[in-house]
């Protein structure tokens, strides 16, 4: 009998040990795996993560390369020697369009592939990518402190920089004067190098803005010196023009496509005075003494192509037509304008940049970024859209 209970004891013994070591092994097993999915979830965050710094005001992240910024952008000494005006009398027209080409609508607006890259590798480029550039606008809706607190917000619209060789910006409203060094900063965080150009203050007290181009140094070049912003001293535009001169550097510079592009905001307010006002301002830069027939006129010009009659007068080609440029897809507020007989190196291919649904944004999270969404048209690299053997 007694051997018997020995016997028993010692198999509930064995069984006991058995239960705390598979107790171990599960233990350990177990903070194996939540080790494991600890160092997975910082390598992917979760969607949740990724969307909370659209959500609150967050400082901006300290692991961006610096930059010095560019000085002397505005001489404001330098606006009388190429300022120029115009008048709501004055007329403008343009050589006859009869016979030109029929450029073709936003058809590409989700279909292109955009392509980041610089000439420190330009041979994993395609050659005929060389020889395009493709010009944007973007009304950044009150770009200033804030926006440039959030460094999700920051490195949305850094991304949508990112795929255009230039990009006019408008509604730049910041108390800082380094608000867009800081922000090219974050932009060149890539494999692209941006500078950029930026115009004065302009507008009424209390709703003064600043306009901007921002392009890709090794892809785009412009004279500084030819920066101004278009005098207007009958106050046709709140907000007045700010003209800059670039040139491809893909190509040659003797064959490379030049151009002056012209960045307008119309005032909400003031809408249907300053579109009558526009075809006035393409004649004015026309004629401001640098001989460049290619005038662009891009930017926010608060209506779709159907209101600019005035300016359909004047012999132009709307990149966009019926299009909506907005967050939410109600309106159509933006687009880039072009001598149609002027301009042969617009090859008719545009579009808008849906940031919202490529990036499954929310409508609050969006409106962040902007309610205007970036429109973008494409030009050949060379004058005259011309080949480069």
């Amino acid at each position: 009998m007694f051997s018997l209970k020995k016997r028993y004891v010692v198999v509930i013994g064995i069984l006991g040990g058995l239960g705390i070591a598979n107790q171990d092994f599960l233990k350990t097993s177990w903070v194996r795996l939540q080790g494991m999915m600890a160092h997975a979830s910082q390598a992917m965050p979760s969607n949740r993560d990724l969307q909370q710094p659209f959500l609150a005001e967050g400082s901006a992240t300290d692991s961006y390369r610096s930059h010095p910024p560019q000085a002397n952008l505005y001489h404001p000494d330098s606006r009388s020697s190429a300022n120029t005006s115009f008048g709501a009398g004055s007329t403008f027209q343009l050589p006859s369009t009869s016979g030109t080409t029929k450029f073709s609508s936003a058809s590409e607006v989700s279909s292109t592939r955009m392509v980041s890259a610089t000439n420190r590798n330009e041979a994993s480029r395609a050659p005929a990518d060389l020889l395009k550039i493709r010009i944007a606008t973007f009304n950044l809706n009150a770009f200033g402190e804030s926006k440039l607190q959030k460094s999700a917000v920051v490195e949305s619209i850094a991304m949508l920089i990112r795929k255009f060789d230039v990009v006019a910006l408008q509604h730049i409203q910041s108390r800082q004067l380094n608000i867009l060094p800081e922000f090219i900063d974050k932009v060149n965080i890539s494999d692209r190098r941006y500078e950029y150009c930026i115009g004065p203050r302009v507008g009424p007290e209390g709703n003064q803005q600043q306009f901007a181009f921002i392009f890709d140094s090794d892809r785009i070049e412009t004279d500084r010196q030819m920066l101004y912003t278009v005098e207007d001293p009958q106050q046709m535009l709140t907000f007045e023009p700010l003209v800059g001169w670039f040139r491809a550097k893909t190509v040659r510079a003797s064959e490379a496509f030049t151009f002056s592009l012209v960045n307008i905001r119309i005032d909400p307010l003031n809408e249907a005075r300053e579109r009558q006002a526009l075809p006035d301002l393409l004649r004015s830069v026309r004629q401001d003494g640098r001989l460049e027939d290619d005038i662009i006129l891009a930017g926010d010009f608060g209506c779709s192509e159907k209101e600019l009659g005035a300016l359909r007068g004047s012999g132009v080609v709307f990149a966009l037509e019926g299009t909506p440029t907005t967050v939410t897809g109600e309106a159509m507020l933006d687009n880039i304008i072009v001598p149609a007989r002027a301009t042969d190196e617009f090859t008719g291919r545009v579009g808008v940049v849906d940031f919202l649904r490529q990036n499954n944004l929310s409508i609050d999270q969006a409106f962040q970024i902007s309610t205007h969404m970036p429109v973008w048209a494409e030009f050949t690299a060379t004058e005259g859209g011309l080949s480069v053997e």
